[in-house]
């Protein structure tokens, strides 16, 4: 073989192997943006379906609840605000006590 020749495949099996690098690298930052992100999101709906983590935010409502009860006007104000950031996406249908469920629904949608 000629040197030219051993010296335009070598250059050619390196363009294929730079060519296959970056399209692998697409292909893996392709399935991170659909597969995964898809993945996370199911896992993240089966957490909050857990009764640790509806237990979680029912100790935290009810610590809430007590911190309004005892709280002047511009502290329930405050209080209020948290309770509409960190159940926002919180059914509150999962809360068992009437009187949690009702304090987080009148919180909730004032």
């Amino acid at each position: 073989m000629k040197t030219s020749t051993i010296i335009l495949l070598s250059i050619l099996g390196l363009l294929l192997i730079i060519g296959l690098t970056f399209g692998l690298g697409y292909t893996g930052a392709l399935y991170t943006r659909t597969v995964v992100k898809t993945q996370q999101n199911s896992e993240r709906k089966v957490f909050e379906e857990t009764q640790s983590y509806v237990q979680g935010k029912r100790q935290e409502l009810i610590k809430l609840h007590h911190e309004w009860m005892n709280a002047n006007a511009d502290e329930k104000l405050a209080i209020e605000s948290t309770i509409r950031i960190s159940f926002a996406n919180f059914d509150e249908n999962k809360i068992n006590e009437p009187e949690l469920y009702s304090f987080l629904k009148k919180i909730k949608y004032k």
